[in-house]
């Protein structure tokens, strides 16, 4: 009897922690990849939603976390993702800890040197505009 007890007591424990680690776990990520390219305008409804870049490197952000640096950026509040663009081509997509660091999560190819970037909150898309065309990307 006494053994029974002892892995009934165990089992329990092990569901305990395993039910904790699933818990805490947030949203499953799913990579980017290239969707369309456009011809610009883009809509009136999807130009309101989008969420404008910001010049720069992000705060917190080590200086040689992004390869080639970073010359813009986009934070998706969300899904605590940072978007982080290159001019040299290159976006990398990084995820906010609870502890306020960054983990690198993708890189992936983008238009040199866009004129312009946005986030589209609704949709999650991302919207690149380089050489007169609209190149979106979106998570799968």
């Amino acid at each position: 009897m006494d053994k029974i007890f002892r892995i009934g007591i165990v089992s329990l424990l092990l569901m305990l922690l395993i039910a904790r680690f699933i818990r805490g776990r947030g949203k499953p990520y799913r990579p980017y990849d290239y969707l369309a390219r456009l011809k610009p305008p883009i809509s009136e409804e999807v130009a309101v939603r989008l969420r404008p870049a910001t010049a720069g490197a992000p705060e917190g952000l080590e200086a040689k976390a992004a390869e080639g640096g970073v010359d813009a950026y986009v934070y998706d509040d969300d899904n605590e993702l940072l978007f982080c663009y290159s001019a040299a081509g290159r976006l990398t997509i990084f995820r906010r800890s609870n502890k306020g660091r960054y983990r690198y999560m993708q890189e992936i190819s983008v238009p040199l040197e866009c004129t312009a970037m946005g986030l589209d909150l609704q949709d999650g898309k991302l919207y690149f505009e380089a050489g007169g065309f609209w190149f979106v990307y979106s998570a799968g």
